[in-house]
Parts: structure tokens; sequence; C-alpha cells
């Protein structure tokens, strides 16, 4: 009997089998896509992925960005090289105007942050991984591209108590904007939840007896449910708005709404901080330095940084760490507090 030839070996219990990490690759198909082409390809099969709206208009506006530095409206995927993307980078971190084109917001200062620009790399790299693997474009022009690194960490401030103080002091309770302004920022300080969450609530999901919020996963960054603490004082000025805008614009199971009756939304929020920021003559103010208050203010008051990744909802505890950087000011009240000498000079 012929005897059976072997080739590749079969799998066992002691031996692992190395399987490439790559993207199965469709063959190279020839036609040359303009951006516009490709990202509208690109885009269908994240939508038929089911990813969110706002992560969609993420990838348009950085494409816009690139559009911008190439100075042009239709140019092709395949003019994407390693050395027109590093040329990008650097045009991004020296160059290019914080949000440039707003007039509102645009800053004097030149160069993003290597966080920022690490943001507008990683949507560039998943779009040219889709291509090729789509046999869209002859090779990767990101393979090789490397995040900028940076020595210093990229995070938000929180505000100083002095600055929340401002802040609440200046609303006019009397007028119904100011109010709800005030109500969102005393929520936003006492849950830590991101601005797209809180301006969204309903009031179904407030519960006010267990003194909960309850974020749905379709709302969730994560796409997990959660339930957030919330105390009583804020879970009261939520209802007692809801209710108000109840008698004002009717039947409506929203909390925030703006002065017309419809939904009061976050970019809506943000350029009120930035006309109330010029008011009070404070340097930043924005939606994600109320969360980013909560989470500094919750561990220096005692609480873990476990509970605090459920509560902001962390994918990483890592991301926790991270996010609560405390100023000099906290250092050194902190250390006067519990700076173990005392105790060795008590003794003394």
């Amino acid at each position: 009997m012929a005897r059976k030839f072997v080739g590749e070996r079969r799998p066992t219990a002691g031996q692992r089998v190395r399987r490439s990490t790559d993207v199965p690759r469709t063959e190279f198909n020839e036609v040359d896509y303009t951006i516009e082409e490709a990202l509208e390809i690109f885009i269908q099969a994240k939508e038929a992925e089911g990813v969110r709206e706002r992560t969609i208009k993420d990838y348009r506006s950085h494409i816009e960005y690139l559009k911008t530095f190439v100075d042009s409206e239709a140019f092709y995927i395949s003019e994407l090289t390693s050395q027109l993307i590093r040329k990008y980078v650097n045009y991004l971190l020296r160059d290019r105007k914080a949000y440039e084109g707003d007039e509102r917001r645009e800053k004097v200062s030149k160069g993003l942050s290597p966080n920022t620009v690490n943001m507008r790399l990683r949507t560039l790299k998943t779009m040219c991984r889709f291509w090729y693997a789509e046999g869209m474009i002859e090779s990767n022009p990101m393979k090789n591209v490397k995040p900028v690194r940076s020595d210093q960490e990229d995070e938000v401030e929180g505000l100083s108590d002095d600055v929340v103080d401002k802040i609440l002091r200046y609303y006019d309770e009397r007028q119904f904007a100011e109010w709800r302004d005030k109500t969102l920022v005393l929520l936003l300080l006492d849950t830590g939840l991101r601005i797209s969450e809180a301006v969204n609530l309903t009031i179904e999901q407030i519960d006010i007896k267990s003194l909960e919020i309850t974020v749905p996963s379709q709302v969730a960054k994560n796409r997990k449910y959660r339930d957030v603490p919330i105390t009583h004082q804020v879970a009261k000025r939520l209802r007692d708005l809801h209710a108000e805008s109840q008698l004002y614009f009717g039947d409506t199971d929203r909390i925030f709404m703006n002065a017309y009756g419809e939904p009061f939304t976050d970019d809506a929020f943000r350029r009120r901080l930035n006309r109330l920021k010029k008011k009070l003559d404070i340097p930043r103010l924005h939606p994600h330095q109320f969360r980013h208050t909560f989470c500094r203010n919750y561990l220096l008051a005692g609480g873990d940084v476990f509970t605090l990744q459920k509560i902001v909802d962390h994918a990483d505890i890592k991301t926790t760490r991270k996010y609560v950087q405390m100023d000099r000011e906290h250092i050194k009240q902190q250390h006067n507090k519990h700076s173990p000498v005392r105790r060795y000079l008590s003794r003394s």
C-alpha cells in the first residue's frame, strides 16, 4: 500500500499553531478610489457593524482635516503614502491651530496636542487597514507609521473649588436657561456622567427612591448598562426641572430642554460654557472638566479607584488612573494632611 504523504502538520494538544494576525486580504482590484468614495464605502461597512452615529461623524471630520492638509477636494487613496502621512502628522503638531475655522473657539497658539493627533491617526489607521483588506489599495500606508510620543500626559484639567463656586454663583435661577444650566452642572459634578449621557436624560431613568440614574447600553459609550448614584438634592432638582419643562412645553420625558421646547444638546451647552468662560475670565471651560472634577474630588474624599471606574464607565482601570491627575495645590494639601513625619514629631 502506498504511503500517505504528510504535508502541513496537524495541531496537537502540545503544539501551538502560529496564525497570521493580518486581516484576510481581498485581491487588489486596481480601481482608483477618491478619498470620498473610499470613505463612503468604509462608513457603509461600519454602519452595518452598528457603529455609533457620533463615531461616524468623527470619521467624516477626520477625513476633512486630511483633505485640508492635502489641499484637494478629490485626491485618490492611492496617493496616500507613509511619507505623506508623516508630513500630515508634522503639520498637525506644528502648524494647525486647535479649532481652526471656528471663530468662537479658535486658539492663537499653533499645533495640536499629541493625544489629539493620535486620535486622528487611529482613525486613519482603521480606514487604511480596511481599504487594504478590501483590495482597494495595493499596500497599507499606515503599517509603519507610529503614534506620536509625548513626555507629558495630555489630561483634561479639573476645576478648582473657587472656580466651581464662581460658576454656581453666577447663575440666576430666576432665568429658566440659567437654572437649567446650573442643574446640569450640578448633575455632572455629582455623578461624573458624560455630557451626552446627561443632556439626553429622561425622567424614567431617575429612581428617586433608590437615588440612582440608569444609563442604558444604547446611550453609554462602552455599550454597557450601569446605575449611577445621585444625591437627593440633585435628584430633586432634576424632578423639578422636568415638571417645569412640562408646564412650559407640554408632555415630554426629557429633562433638559432649550427655551424653545426643543431638546438641549451637548453642543449648545459647550457654546454656553464658552460664553460663560469669557464673562467670568476663566482660561478653560468645557463639559468634560466637570466629569474630571468629579473624579478627582471623589478620590480626594476617600473614594476608591475601582468603584470610580464603575461609576464613570471606564473599560480599563488604567484610564481611571490616568484620568485623575492632581494639581500642585491638591498634592500639597494631601501631603500636609498625610505626611508621616507629623506622627514622628509628635512623639519626639
